[in-house]
Order: C-alpha cells, then structure tokens, then sequence
C-alpha cells in the first residue's frame, strides 16, 4: 500500500511563500508610496515654475502693450491736427503749395518714428506728402485702404497691417485718419507712416534676460519686429507660419498663452500672445522653456539620486530577509521531501522506472491504467515490448542519443497496450546519474493524448474541409493557392483556375428539398473528384461554387488555355449525366469560368475575381456555357465601380442638372417641356443619361436623384406661374418604375407641390410600361390619388413594352408618347407607320392626347399630322438645353408668333 501523501511539505512552501510576497509586497508599497511623494513634489515645483514664466511674460507683454499705445496715440494726435487745419483750409491742389505742406514736415520731425505724413483727397489722389513730392499724384483710389475709409462712415481712424512700399520695397505701417467736409461728407484721409524700425529700437531698450524674446506681428502674422534680432532673411514682413497662433486667432481671443516650437530660431517657448486694443498688432512674449526649467531639471536629479539610493538600501534589506527565511524553510523542508518522495510516484502521469539496461523496474498505476500492463507483468522486460511499431530503428537510435546527450528526451511517440491497440503518447525520459557520474536509472513519465489528438484532427478537418462534401475550403485553397503562385514564377510551368458552378441549383433544393441537393453536391464532388489528377486541387466554395486548381500544366499560354478549356468540356460532360437520388433521375447542367495563372505579380484575390468574372460571363450567355477571363471584363468592373463612387457623390457635390426640350404643337409653338436629368461631371464633363441611369437604378440611387429632379421641375414650375410668357407651360420628368414603387411616393410628390407652391396641373409625370408588369393595382391606385390632386400621367415610350389593352385601358392617364424608333421610321417602314396609325387612332378613341417623340424632319411632322397627331418632340424644334437657353429661345419663339 503506497503511504498517503502528508500535507506538512505543501504547508512549509506556503507559508515560506507568504513570508516572502509579504516582504516583496511591503518592500514595493514603500516604495511606490515614496515614488509618488517625489513625483508630486516635483509635479509641484515644474508648475510654480511655469506659473512664474506666465506671469513674467504676461508682465512684459503689458509693457509692451502700453508702449504701443502710446507710440500711435502720438501720431494720431498729429493726424489730429492736420485734420484740423484741412478742415480750415481746405486740402490744396497739387500745384499750389500752402502752409499744409510746412505743417506736414513739421509734424514729421516732431514725432520721431513718423516716416512721412501725406493727404489723399476724396477721389483717392495723394495731394500732399511731406518728404516724398513723387507721390503726389499718386492714385490710390482702387486700394482697400482708401475704399475702407471711403464707404464707411464709421471709421474715423485706422492702422493698417504692413504693407510693402511702392517707392523702396520696405514694409511700413500706416496710420490714418479720415477727413471731413462742412457738410459731414467724406474729405479724404491723412495718412502717417510709420517704419518698422521704431518697434525695433524700442524693444531694445526693454532690454532682455536670457532666453527671453518679444516680438510685434501684425494681423496677417507678419513680422514687425523681434527682439533679439535674427539673421536675413527673416526681416519686417517676413511671414510667420504657425498653425496654432491661427488656430487661436480664428477663435478671436484676446490673450493666450502656447507652449510651441518657434517658427523663427526653432526654440521650444513658453509664449504669451495678446492683442493691442483697437490695433492690428499682436505682442508675442516667449521664454525658452529649456533654459528657464534648467533649475528644475537639477533639482529633479537630485531628487532621482536620493530616491535611488533609499531604493538600493531597501532591496538591500529585503534581500537579507528573505535569505534567512529561504535558510529557515529550507531546514525544515527535508523531512517533508522524503516523504513526499514516496509519494510522488502516485501520479496522474504514467510513470516507468528502468535500470540502465532498459529493463523495467517499477511501475505505478497510472502507467498501468494507460498501458493495461501490471507492474508484475513488466518487471524485468525490457521497455522495447512497448514498441507501435510505428517508428523504425533510426528514430529510437536518435531518441536515446539524445537522452545520452541532453540527459532527457521528450516529444510525441506512438506506443502499444496489452490489447494491441496502437496510441500516441507524450513521453519524457530522464537518465539518473549516481554523486560518480556514472548511469543508475532511466525515469519516463507518459500521459495518453489519443483524445488530444482526435480533437486536433477534428479542427484540423472542420478548419480546413468542407463538412458536407469532404472537399478542401475556401481556406485551405486560398493556401494551395498561394503556393501555386511561388511554383509559377520557380518552374515556369502555367497552370489554370476553374470555377464550376451548377446551373439552376436552388431550383432542385426548392422543389425536391435540401436533402437531395446536398446528395448531389456529394455526387459531384465524388464524379469530379476521381476526373482529376491526385495534384490538382477541388474545392467547395459556396452552396453550389467548387473551384478547381491545376498546376504544372504547360510552359506556354496558349497550350495551357487549350488543356483548360478540354478539362472544363470534360467537366461539363460529367455533370450532365443523369443521376438517381432517391428515385429521382437528375439532369444538371454546369457552367465554368476559366482563367490561366500566369505569374506570382497577381495576388491570389486577384485570380479569384478573374475566375469569378468568367464565371459571371459564362452564366450570363446561357446554362452550361463556359467562358475565359478577358482582360477588359476587369477594366470595365472597375469603371463601373468608379462610376458608382462618383455617382454616390453627385447629388451632395451638386453636380445633377436639368435640361429641357421643348414640346410645340402643329403651329410650332412651345405648349411644355420635359426635364431631362444630365450629370455635369468634375472630369467627363456633361455625361448623358446612358451612361448612368441603368448604374442609378441598379444602386437605387435612383430614388434620391428622382426626388431631386421633380423638386427642381416645381421649383422651375412655381417660377413660371408668375412670369406671363411661361405660365401657361407645363413639364414633364420621367418616373422610375423603383421610384414609384417607393411606399411613400404619393406622399413625396404632394410635400413638393406644397412645398415648393408649383401648379400641380402643369407637373406631368411620365411612366413606362414595365411599371404596370408587377403590383399594377398598386400603381393605378398611386396614380388615382395623385389625378386627385392635379397631377397629369403620360406613358412613355409606347410600343417598345409590354402594349397591353388590358391596363391601359384602366389607368388613368392623360396622354401616351409614341417612341421615336417608331417616328423616324414613318416614311420608309410600312411596319412602323401601321404602328404608329393604330397607335393615334387608339389613343383618340381613348380621349388621351398623343405626342410623337424624335422628329426630326419636316417630312415626319408633315405626316404625323396628315394622321391626326398634333403635339411634337424632337430635334427638328429643339434639343435638351439648359434653362438660360431655353427661357431664351421661348422668348425668341413668342416674338416669332
């Protein structure tokens, strides 16, 4: 009887660990509660810090600020004055010096950052200037300077940002101050200018401190000037490009401050930013924050070192703890560890005890559960008897090299039971070496992984196999694929991707059931299957899809195209033979997409869509057809691809126009129009219906860009109810069979009328024959409620649908339109003039108006109304034009008339 395991070693490893997290976890309690302290002492100074820099800076740009004012104050006072003397005076001519002229020389050298004061009189022409005389006559009339002062009665005075000079290139400000007559009525201005280099002086008389710079800017972010000054090119006018001072002056703040990169010496800065009152100048105060936090950062060294030091000491401490408590368990661990050792061998791993001959010692149950061997049974044998069988003499050969070697083995072996049941095992062998070194035992310890291992094949299969047919997935022939790519471009032998598709299969699941169409599928994956070679690949991709992967087929394109297209006949030839399911015999057709793989530059996605395009092209011609990849199939996907991106954009781009074409009767005037839609593209320019209205209805986009062209044609409508030459007109847009279905249709149409006031019995909708096919009561019950409110109905493109008497006869419509394929074959088709004789003379019978469509010579015309038709379309009296052209060729018309 094996001696029951004591608790006491597990007990003496416990409460050894606990001693030790409790240390460990004191230890790093401390010294994150210590870490914290410095980290927030240090937060703490780092902000007075930078507090102090705000204050300092906010401090000078002040000074700054107040200095400004007083600079403009005085030169304002001197605008002031000569204001007054020209409101005495008068300004005068050109020719005629006066006392203006002395005064304004005067007041230039009286204030000392005055450059030169001038007068421009109320036309915008200089008069006078005090130290430029070729400026008089100048014309300043054009300016947005002089046109600010002029148009605005409010403006009394002004500082404009920089501008360059027109005399030396410099940038100057200019101040002025507007001039008025006796009357109150605008005068002129008087402008002083003023040169950036008075800011300069003056900033370097503040003087600066280290890493300190002020700068002046105007409201273009101009530089006016900078202290300390920089090299050139960067002088008054340069332009400084910072996104975030936009950012703030688009916010329109007074005062800010931003830590940032200067644009201009590219020194990270603490700035404060504020407005001059009532001036386009913005004073900029920065510190180098770098150089102002250089304190801060010792400090912080300081403070790191220390708490480095009380961190060493402490692991120092906590290190000789837990050396006497690992002494301590360590002392009191022996006992426990002999007698666990009697009773480890009780595990739930097999385990085998072998002599270093290889003859078994002892076993414990475990091993016997696993093996169905008992101990007495295999005591003294030799562990070969529990040989598979499954591995040759090499691998044994290498499994004990290596024990020999290393001193263990471990790794996966299939071994036998007592039944004869092969199974696989995880098996580590461990050598036992004696204090002399030499080999005493072998130890192995196994556990059976048989049900690891099935379920690993089980996922392997469900991962990578279709459950119904066995065939490979999407997955594992995504990966043959790729692999097929590499052997390509390495032996340069093509191979060929089919895609095989069943004909009609969702009609055999919905009329014999889901059970007979997975039989099939299995018959075809079998039939296929056994058709092709052991290299190739068959795979089921969708409900009905399997692809078929052949590699290695030929070194030339063209032969390769001829192997396919055989396989694929012989596929196909397959499939259609009859088989019975269930007392059923089954006939099945095939349709093949075939595209050759060529080269490792296209991606795996790409030869799919390629397969899957002449797939779509196969099916498209009809059942049991199959059809190689084009080239232009691509080309022309990915034009309609972009098509619809732009189209998807078009209507919020505002890129829909209406054109409109005219309708007359038989004496040739205008009696209404119908709205055409046109797309005026960014690119392709103006793009016809043809090319998209089949794309819009696929996408149904067509009901957003419907409801867009009936509220333009109301829009255009209520216009024209109050304009006497187009009141009377009325117009007509096309209805998509989608757009009418819409459920709330009706609803629409009645918001635009209300909403846009347009006559509701000038809006004609227009509707083809293919809307009555489906839900016709549906439709006649749309068109009654909307009869209801005005709305009139016309059938477009009569003869070219469906023609039944049986609906048009009960819808309530108001007029048809003969197509144009009918119209323009009058005169040389008696087919197409029977056609459209019958066509008149039914819609006489049904009190409907007629309109013929596409006349274009005076020859159809002649012989529509011979025929009693009486209103017209075509290019003969207009083609679809836009509306400016139209309002003026239905004026040139109503003159005419």
């Amino acid at each position: 009887m094996p001696q029951p395991v004591t608790p006491l070693s597990a007990d003496l490893a416990k409460k050894y660990r606990q001693q030790r997290r409790g240390a460990l976890t004191l230890y790093g309690v401390a010294l994150l509660l210590l870490l914290s302290i410095f980290v927030w002492v240090l937060y703490e100074q780092y902000r007075q810090e930078i507090q102090a820099l705000e204050t300092r800076n906010a401090a000078r740009a002040d000074v700054v600020t107040e200095w400004a004012k007083g600079v403009f104050a005085q030169s304002g006072q001197a605008l002031l004055s000569i204001a007054e003397l020209v409101q005495v005076q008068g300004i005068p001519p050109q020719d005629a010096p006066s006392s203006i002229q002395q005064v304004l020389r005067n007041r230039t050298r009286s204030v000392e950052w005055i450059d030169d004061i001038g007068i421009i009189d109320a036309n915008g022409i200089v008069q006078a200037s005090a130290l430029r005389a070729n400026l008089v006559g100048l014309d300043l009339s054009g300016s947005a300077f002089f046109k600010a002062f002029r148009d605005q009665d409010d403006r009394t005075k002004m500082v404009t940002p920089l501008y360059s000079a027109l005399d030396d290139e410099q940038y100057y400000l200019y101040q002025a101050r507007r001039l008025t007559r006796d009357n109150g009525e605008f005068g002129g201005i008087a402008v002083a200018r003023i040169s950036p280099l008075v800011f300069e002086r003056a900033l370097k008389r503040l003087g600066l401190s280290s890493g300190e710079s002020i700068a002046l800017v105007d409201s273009e972010l101009k530089l006016i000037a900078r202290l300390p000054p920089l090299e050139d090119p960067i002088t008054a006018g340069w332009q400084v490009e910072s996104p975030e001072t936009r950012m703030m002056l688009e916010r329109e703040a007074d005062t800010w401050s931003l830590r940032l990169t200067s644009p201009l010496d590219q020194r990270e800065r603490l700035f404060q930013m504020q407005w001059i009152e009532e001036l386009p100048l913005l004073v900029v105060v920065g510190e180098d924050v770098q150089l102002q936090l250089a304190n801060w950062r010792q400090r912080a060294g300081i403070l790191a070192g220390v708490m480095l030091l009380i961190a060493l000491l402490g692991a120092w401490g906590v290190r000789h703890y837990l050396n006497r408590l690992r002494f301590e368990h360590r002392l009191h661990q022996s006992e426990a560890e002999l007698r666990i050792s009697a009773t480890a061998f009780q595990t739930h791993l097999g385990m085998l005890i072998a002599d270093a001959n290889g003859h078994v010692l002892k076993v414990n149950n475990t091993f016997t559960r696993i093996t169905g061997y008992s101990e007495d049974e295999l005591v003294g044998k030799s562990t070969r008897i529990l040989n598979s069988g499954r591995h040759d003499a090499a691998f044994y050969r290498k499994l004990w090299q290596r024990v020999q070697v290393a001193g263990s083995w471990e790794g996966e072996i299939w071994s036998r039971r007592k039944n004869g049941d092969v199974f696989p095992e995880w098996l580590t062998i461990s050598a036992v070496y004696d204090p002399q070194g030499a080999l005493t035992h072998y130890v192995a310890t196994m556990s059976d992984i048989s049900e690891s291992k099935a379920a690993e094949q089980e996922i392997h299969q469900l991962a990578f196999y279709d459950p119904l047919t066995g065939l490979a997935n999407r997955r594992l022939f995504m990966d043959r694929m790729e692999a097929a790519l590499k052997d390509v471009n390495r032996h340069a032998r093509w191979g060929a991707l089919l895609f095989i598709d069943i004909d009609n299969f969702k009609q055999i699941n919905d009329t014999l059931g889901h059970y007979v169409g997975d039989q099939l599928l299995q018959h075809l994956a079998r039939l296929i299957g056994q058709t092709l070679r052991e290299t190739d690949t068959l795979a089921r991709l969708g409900s009905d899809e399997f692809a078929v992967l052949i590699e290695g087929m030929s070194q030339s394109r063209e032969h390769t195209a001829e192997l396919a297209e055989n396989i694929a006949q012989k596929l196909q030839d397959l499939i259609r033979l009859p088989v019975m399911i269930r007392g059923e015999s089954l006939n099945v057709t095939a349709s093949i997409g075939i595209t050759v793989v060529n080269d490792h530059a296209s991606s795996v996605d790409d030869y799919l869509q390629q397969a899957d395009m002449a797939l779509f092209q196969a099916k498209s011609s009809g059942r049991c057809a199959l059809s190689f990849f084009d080239p232009t199939m691509q080309a022309e996907l990915l034009a309609r691809v972009r098509l619809e991106n732009e189209l998807s954009q078009a209507l919020a781009n505002e890129e829909w126009r209406l054109h409109y074409q005219p309708q007359v009767d038989q004496e040739g005037r205008c009696i209404g129009v119908e709205g055409l839609l046109r797309w005026q593209h960014p690119e392709r320019g103006l793009v016809m219906p043809g090319e998209f209205i089949p794309l819009l209805e696929s996408t149904e986009l067509i009901n957003p860009v419907g409801d867009w062209v009936l509220e333009a044609a109301c829009q255009q409508l209520a216009q024209w109810a109050h304009q006497p030459g187009f009141a009377e007109l009325s117009v007509a847009v096309n209805v998509s069979p989608l757009q009418f279905r819409q459920v709330d249709f009706v609803n629409k149409v009645e918001s635009i009328l209300q909403r846009t006031g347009a006559p509701s019995h000038r809006l004609k909708l227009e509707v083809t024959e293919s809307l009555f096919v489906e839900e016709r009561d549906d439709a006649r019950e749309k068109m009654r409620q909307l009869k209801q409110q005005g709305v009139r109905f016309s059938l477009d493109d009569y003869g070219t649908g469906y023609s039944s008497l049986a609906y048009l006869a009960h819808l309530p419509l108001d007029q048809l339109k003969i197509d144009q394929s009918f119209v323009q074959q009058v005169i040389d088709s008696k087919a197409n003039a029977a056609i459209v004789e019958s066509t008149i003379a039914l819609a006489q019978s049904l009190s409907l108006e007629i309109v013929a469509e596409g006349v274009e010579s005076d020859a159809q015309q002649a012989w529509l109304l011979a025929h009693g038709c009486q209103a017209y379309q075509g290019f003969l009296f207009g083609q679809p034009m836009p509306l400016d052209v139209l309002e003026a060729w239905l004026r040139h018309e109503s003159l005419a008339f």
